[in-house]
């Protein structure tokens, strides 16, 4: 009787290891939880305020180069940081200047995009303008964009992950956080 288990134990482990048509399996990614979309108002003594998500936190920039009013909104449940910096001007000569900044940063990514997307953005409310650079493949960065009263103020901004990613994986995550992005700079109010 013992043998006979034995046999067939055997049996079973050789024709299980003996399978010619395995092929292995594709990376899987983790399951990602989106949580429900809350806002709160960032209202400091900086001379601008925007409604950012309620599962952020908004942090000082930390370096000793840093400008005042330098902001990091850190998406916690995505490990993302929307980097945030003001600069205020005094003539259109100025604006410019910011204005080929932010451009130059945004296209200094064409070595990896396949394409980047430039959308106007105007709030009539608040005298804002702008544009949002949507960077298609895998950049460091899919989104960079600038707004501006067009007078005084002029804020830039860009998404990054702060892990190594491919686009393919983040697409969901990304389009998640854009929304939020986009909230923030449809809010944002100058002072």
């Amino acid at each position: 009787m013992r043998i006979v288990g034995i046999l067939i134990f055997a049996t079973i482990a050789f024709v299980a290891c003996n399978n010619d048509n395995y092929a292995p399996k594709p990376h899987g990614y983790p399951r990602v939880y989106y949580p429900i979309k809350t806002y709160q108002s960032f209202d400091t003594n900086a001379p601008f305020s925007f409604l950012y998500p309620t599962y952020a936190q908004v942090n000082n920039y930390d370096d000793d180069l840093t400008e005042n009013y330098w902001y990091n909104i850190n998406y916690l449940p995505f490990n993302a940081t929307l980097h945030i910096s003001y600069k205020s001007f005094e003539n259109r000569d100025q604006f410019d200047s910011l204005f080929d900044d932010t451009r130059k940063l945004a296209y200094k990514h064409t070595i990896k995009a396949d394409e980047i997307e430039e959308i106007e953005v105007h709030n009539a409310n608040t005298g804002t303008s702008g544009i949002i650079y949507d960077l298609k493949g895998n950049t460091a960065t899919n989104l960079n964009f600038y707004i501006s009263d067009g007078k005084k103020h002029f804020m830039r901004g860009a998404l990054y992950f702060n892990a190594k990613t491919t686009n393919d994986s983040i697409l969901p995550v990304f389009n998640f956080l854009r929304k939020d992005v986009v909230k923030m700079i449809e809010s944002t109010q100058w002072k």
